[in-house]
């Protein structure tokens, strides 16, 4: 691995890193956000507190919007479907549209992505960074271009070996270079 390779997997390392760390806030006052509502109920009610069972629990900000969602099963975003049935939460920018989502598919597979604003890409697909679990024991986080195309993976292929793989479209083609400690694979096919 040269220098250079060295120093954009670093950035990417520390990229990531940032990222987990804001995963771990937004999850914090997710979780915070759930305790103070089922709090404010016990007060209010002048009961102690009990189990509450619920499908769903839906926090709307001071204009009504629905911003956090928490679900079994969570909505379908705005844009359209879901892939599958999803449990999980889900976080709405104040337009309504999600920028975060973390749930469990009825085929297994958990994930967790982070989408951009609308307007800063191509909004068919604003997704930017998506972390999996999958049925099968895998693990992928990827990173989508504005273009919606995946422009990097971190990975674990079905050998369990770790991977970096940076991905670039140009000319109608798909080149692509998996960074492994066992060696380099580049590979190109038509897009």
């Amino acid at each position: 691995m040269t220098n250079q390779d060295a120093y954009v997997l670093q950035a990417r390392i520390d990229h990531l890193q940032r990222r987990l760390r804001l995963l771990s806030a937004v999850l914090a006052v997710s979780m915070t956000l759930v305790s103070c509502a089922l709090a404010w109920r016990s007060v209010t009610a002048q009961e102690p507190p009990s189990i509450m069972r619920a499908r769903g629990l839906v926090i709307v900000d001071d204009q009504g919007h629905e911003r956090i969602m928490i679900g079994a099963p969570v909505p379908s975003p705005k844009e359209g479907a879901r892939r599958s049935a999803s449990t999980g939460i889900v976080i709405n920018d104040q337009s309504g549209y999600e920028r975060f989502g973390l749930g469990l598919t009825d085929d297994g597979q958990m994930g967790m992505g982070f989408d951009a604003p609308r307007g800063t890409g191509d909004d068919r697909n604003r997704e930017r960074i998506n972390m999996v679990a999958d049925a099968k024991g895998g693990s992928e986080i990827r990173f989508l271009n504005r273009k919606t195309f995946v422009a990097g993976r971190l990975g674990l292929d079905s050998a369990d070996q770790f991977y970096v793989e940076f991905l670039e479209f140009p000319d109608g083609k798909a080149l692509s270079r998996r960074m492994m400690l066992k060696g380099d694979q580049t590979g190109e096919k038509a897009r």
